[in-house]
């Protein structure tokens, strides 16, 4: 009889996965724990490894597909004198732990927290199915779960039904005294396919293209965004890491870049202004106690967000070492679940592909997030109005407004303006 391939449990809050491309075709011959196909939840996209070594004899869910956990996605046939079946191992990341951690730290990079569970369905009286991200999608939307009607398996409400719920309130008459419960009824159908002229070309949209895509919608639409601006005298650093890089990298293994030290900056200031570490749930404003820094970083598959833990607990060589590592894994899809888990704060680097001045989109739930432009040197006026060559580098930082006004997110930037800028010829990094 063959094996069965199911969906996995990628965490405990996480109830359904999508199959994004298989690395296996039928036919094929797989080895244990030889990747099998990719698997992205809201969460975090990975590889599931093969837990028997024999023949792909059939793929049951095909690409771009979501299915709950458990359910059979492949089998495959053992070969005379293959390995007995084995649990997947490394590549299938563990469930962050839950039962240790502080209320302050409830929330995630990209997942608001949750909301209070659901009341029972007045229709049958039993309690409400929800899928954990359609109940984090209605929170950020400030939705009533019981007037939207759930067409997954037995009545659960999934992300279409959300988004389908919002397409038809956006296309209802704007005065409405009392809106009317909605019925029972099939989602909107989906719009028709755009078909392409002669001169265009339609691509494909990943599955994790397409998480990126719907979570910076919701974010535009549930934050008021505002962005502020400064501009940073980066020349000490850059002249030590001119001089230390080399004599750096023997000694660590990895290179000193300028994000250390604008995260430990930021870690300063988000002591100094803490409603920068913080975020707004049920109309209230949650303060983090802990410091956990999401640092943005680009991949082939697209941007993720993976998280330095207790940021201000580390030096610039701890944060470092911490960056350099979660870039790696990131690039070579080794993140962990926890890895993506738990950030209250987010530093954003396009800089390193050479951009002057950016306006990032806030990752939610958070209140903030910093850019850090490109460092260029170019002539500025410094003391007694002489004109020098500086190393120069602008910093934005996009604000929930509903957290902090201007004045606060003004503070927030001069703090680290003036953290980078006190440097001087010689830095411990220790």
């Amino acid at each position: 009889m063959p094996t069965k391939v199911t969906m996995p449990k990628l965490g405990e809050s996480v109830a359904e996965g999508t199959l994004g491309r298989w690395l296996k075709k039928e036919g094929d011959l797989v080895e244990l724990d030889e990747p099998l196909v990719e698997v992205v939840t809201d969460k975090i996209s990975t590889e599931l490894p093969s837990p028997v070594s024999g023949r792909l004899v059939k793929i049951l869910v095909q690409q771009d597909q979501t299915v709950k956990v458990g359910t059979e996605i492949a089998q495959i046939e053992e070969m005379a004198g293959a390995s007995a079946a084995a649990p997947a191992r490394a590549r299938v990341p563990a469930a962050a732990p839950a039962a240790n951690a502080p209320v302050s730290n409830a929330a995630s990079a990209s997942v608001p927290a949750a909301a209070p569970a659901a009341r029972p369905a007045n229709t049958n009286g039993q309690r409400q199915r929800i899928s954990p991200l359609a109940r984090r999608m209605a929170q950020e939307y400030q939705l009533d779960l019981e007037r939207i009607p759930g067409t997954g398996e037995g009545g659960r409400v999934r992300k279409e039904d959300i988004l389908a719920f919002i397409a038809r309130r956006a296309a209802a008459p704007a005065a409405v005294a009392a809106p009317a419960p909605v019925p029972a009824a099939a989602p909107a159908a989906p719009a028709a396919p755009y078909i392409p002229g002669a001169d265009e070309e339609v691509l494909p949209v990943s599955p994790i293209r397409r998480a990126i895509a719907e979570h910076m919608v919701r974010s535009k639409h549930t934050s008021p965004h505002a962005t502020t601006m400064v501009e940073v005298d980066m020349t000490n650093i850059a002249r030590w890491i001119e001089r230390n890089k080399d004599e750096f990298k023997r000694r660590e293994g990895y290179s000193i870049t300028f994000v250390p030290f604008v995260m430990k900056a930021t870690v300063e200031a988000l002591k100094e202004v803490p409603t920068m570490n913080a975020s707004w749930v049920n109309d209230q404003i949650i303060l983090k106690r802990r410091i956990h820094l999401g640092v943005a970083v680009s991949t082939d598959a697209g941007l993720m967000v993976p998280v330095v833990h207790d940021a201000d607990t580390l030096n610039i060589t701890g944060l470092a070492r911490a960056v350099s590592d979660l870039a790696t894994r990131a690039r070579s899809n080794k993140l962990t679940l926890q890895d993506m888990q738990g950030s209250t704060f987010t530093v954003n680097n396009p800089g390193v592909f050479g951009t002057i001045i950016s306006v990032p989109i806030i990752n939610q739930p958070h209140a903030g997030i910093l850019s850090m432009d490109a460092v260029v040197k170019r002539p500025v006026v410094i003391e007694d109005n002489a004109i020098a060559i500086r190393s120069m580098m602008f910093m934005s930082l996009s604000f929930d407004h509903r957290i902090n006004d201007g004045l606060g997110a003004a503070r927030f930037l001069g703090i680290i303006k003036r953290r980078l800028e006190s440097y001087g010829s010689e830095i411990n990094v220790y």
